[in-house]
């Protein structure tokens, strides 16, 4: 079956996302209308050229204790969102938000909760 059609008007998309080059190449090119996401443990230097140049990404995701700042600037600066994983500190997710990351996935919902990050406006950091 086609992905993309059976995804046509759908309120929010699937986010395509794999560790894998090679997978999200494939996506790439077997459903193109799909957005992807590379995912990361160690951001690589070359990270642009993978996810932006040979991929069309339009999300990075990383692992959060790899990540500093600027890192995380630039790769908002490339048009890309950024989601971090596994954070299970709230003073942690918190300073991530106001760097600018668009999302935070968490084991301990009960600490970040739907809602506990709505406060912060990364533009005003």
């Amino acid at each position: 079956a086609d992905a993309a059609a059976y995804w046509r008007g759908a309120a929010v998309p699937p986010l395509l996302s794999s560790f894998s080059f090679d997978a999200l190449r494939q996506a790439r090119d077997t459903a193109p209308a799909l957005p992807r996401g590379m995912l990361y443990e160690a951001v690589p230097d070359d990270w642009h050229a993978q996810v932006v140049g040979a991929l069309g990404c339009v999300s990075l995701h990383a692992d959060h204790s790899r990540l500093d700042e600027p890192l995380v600037r630039a790769i908002k600066a490339a048009g890309l969102r950024i989601l971090v994983y596994t954070v299970n500190d709230l003073a942690r997710a918190r300073e991530l938000v106001r760097w600018g990351v668009d999302a935070v996935c968490t084991d301990r919902i009960d600490l970040i909760g739907p809602d506990a990050l709505d406060d912060i406006d990364p533009a005003r950091a």
